[in-house]
């Protein structure tokens, strides 16, 4: 772990901390670990490393679509009917294709 500071989720409550199950906080890195090792915690990945879901968020199925790989609108509209291979049901198939008519 580098040096500073690790964000973390605590598992569970250490005498040394004043931090509860159940919260966020940060550690100096090198405590970090062994906290980890010992169970008390877990690091928080950081903001940069999620990907974001560039879909409309009104798109039905946009998760799934996401998933499967489907990262723009143009894509979504090529695959047609090929959509069902990405995992959305046909009733999604029917709403998806209505997105695209309005």
């Amino acid at each position: 772990m580098d040096k500073g500071y690790v964000k973390v989720f605590w598992l569970k409550a250490h005498c040394d901390y004043a931090y509860s199950k159940g919260q966020t906080g940060s550690v100096i890195a090198e405590k970090a670990k062994e906290l980890m090792d010992k169970g008390y915690l877990i690091p928080v990945p950081e903001a940069e490393d999620k990907v974001v879901n560039p879909l409309p968020e009104d798109l039905p199925g946009r998760d799934v679509l996401f998933n499967a790989g489907f990262d723009n609108i143009e894509k979504i509209q090529e695959a047609g009917d090929s959509l069902l291979d990405a995992g959305i049901s046909t009733t999604t198939l029917k709403k998806v294709k209505a997105y695209f008519k309005k």
